[in-house]
């Protein structure tokens, strides 16, 4: 039998512990074997709104509090049963801890632990991170954006030349794997130096934006559209017959007909191209595909610009 000394002590020491527990940042929680919730610190009272609360309480309770967005943690799901047994089976799904980064209704994150002891009790415990998550989420997307702006051709917005050429590589290389249609264009702005010449490099600056511009609306979300020169550009369309390539880029061409660029001397100019078209052969690398693309892009400049041309192999 404990002496009186030895029951202070012990009394001493639960006071101790349990004010340990009752940190603000620190959610503490116990379950017994039947997921009733037996004990809750101050924090997780407050995070699932139990300060006033009188009867029992379950896990399955405070999960459908997080469902219906009242309090507790952010949970996505339009089958409320579903998700509350998926819950119970994972806490309980083998003995020893389980870890996992949560957010709360409240815009808080926790790093959560579960202890699922000998007896089928569980003891949870939740620290916040919501510093932490912030720091993350702002380094994922600096990085991000860093991959990005390594992708892209920063006076038009559209894919750099490497980019350009990757996605074209990978794009041959699926084609022939799938055996599906694909078609690519080389577009040449057509007198481009002349407007640099006539008008300054601000307006060759501009009619350049201009295209990006006309690329991005007039090509599909599958679609790759890169600058891969000073005034040359790459499209290539995926799952695309050669007729249907051809369409899509007289489409782009008579758009940009219709097109008036300000520049800096308040004139308003207009500006053409000319593309050669090509549909990539199954045996087709990504040299020969460039090359006959060129090939039929130096036929529509030699035929007066502003036009459409498709690479045909040569009469033997």
């Amino acid at each position: 039998m404990k002496s009186i000394q030895d029951l202070r002590t012990d009394d001493i020491a639960c006071e101790a512990l349990l004010g340990a527990l009752d940190g603000r940042t620190q959610l503490v929680a116990i379950y017994d074997a039947s997921d009733r919730l037996m004990f809750a610190n101050s924090a997780f009272k407050h995070a699932f709104r139990l300060n006033r609360e009188r009867g029992e309480i379950t896990f399955a309770d405070l999960v459908l509090r997080g469902i219906l967005g009242q309090c507790g943690p952010r949970i996505e799901g339009d089958d409320a049963s579903a998700v509350i047994a998926d819950a119970i089976a994972a806490r309980r799904e083998r003995a020893g801890q389980r870890s996992f980064a949560t957010e709360l209704v409240d815009g808080r994150w926790f790093w959560m632990t579960e202890s699922l002891l000998e007896n089928d009790w569980i003891v949870l415990t939740g620290t916040e991170i919501s510093a932490l998550r912030s720091s993350e989420q702002a380094w994922i997307g600096a990085h991000e954006r860093a991959v990005q702006e390594a992708r892209t051709d920063v006076l038009t917005g559209l894919a750099n030349r490497r980019h350009s050429m990757s996605s074209l590589e990978l794009a041959i290389t699926a084609a022939a794997g799938t055996e599906t249609p694909l078609t690519v264009a080389l577009v040449d702005l057509d007198h481009f130096k002349r407007i640099n010449d006539s008008h300054g490099h601000a307006a060759g600056d501009a009619v350049l934006r201009d295209f990006g511009e006309v690329c991005r609306h007039a090509t599909r979300q599958t679609d790759i559209a890169g600058r891969i020169g000073g005034e040359e550009f790459l499209v290539v369309f995926p799952s695309t017959s050669v007729e249907h390539g051809v369409s899509a880029v007289e489409r782009m061409r008579r758009q940009v007909l219709s097109r008036r660029v300000q520049v800096a001397d308040d004139h308003a100019i207009r500006y053409s191209f000319s593309a050669g078209v090509c549909k990539v052969e199954l045996s087709d690398d990504l040299n020969t595909t460039l090359a006959r693309a060129d090939s039929a892009l130096y036929s529509a400049k030699r035929e007066g610009r502003n036009r459409t041309v498709t690479w045909s192999a040569p009469l033997q």
